[in-house]
């Protein structure tokens, strides 16, 4: 009796870590991109194994018991280890994967404010020492 609320104990624990790594993932797909996708699809590979570890616990091993004959435990044992390990695999993949780069904040753009120019703006040219620009007459004089 102890061994069945520790295992129910244990399978739920680990359900609800995967369902909020799940939920974690979902969330951050959009700062992580590809990185966060991967570790989701590792997250949901190992809760359909967690799912398969109950099913084989409780109804094959815990009905069928002593019935089973060895090439059936193999059979689930392999199942077993390619859920967990393709689900752990896919979580490295996703801690390693490379993410979309940082963007810096662009300023927003529309009506109102200052559009920025396509090309970068040069300096002033630096006038050389003792030139000077000649100076220009005020608007309506110096034309006849």
């Amino acid at each position: 009796m102890l061994a069945d609320i520790s295992s129910i104990l244990t399978f739920a624990v680990m359900g609800i870590l995967f369902l909020f790594g799940v939920v974690v993932t979902v969330m951050a797909r959009r700062e992580h991109g590809s990185a966060a996708m991967i570790g989701m699809v590792g997250c949901v590979l190992l809760l359909l194994g967690l799912a398969f570890d109950a099913f084989r616990s409780f109804v094959l091993y815990r009905q069928l018991g002593a019935s089973l004959d060895t090439t059936t435990v193999a059979v689930t044992n392999l199942v077993s280890l390619l859920f967990n390990a393709g689900g752990t695999a896919l979580l490295i993949w996703a801690v390693v994967a490379r993410r979309k780069p940082r963007q810096p904040a662009q300023p927003p753009q529309g009506p109102g404010w200052p559009q920025q120019p396509p090309y970068p703006q040069q300096p002033y040219p630096q006038q050389q020492p003792g030139w000077q620009n000649p100076q220009q007459p005020p608007y309506g004089q110096g034309q006849s």
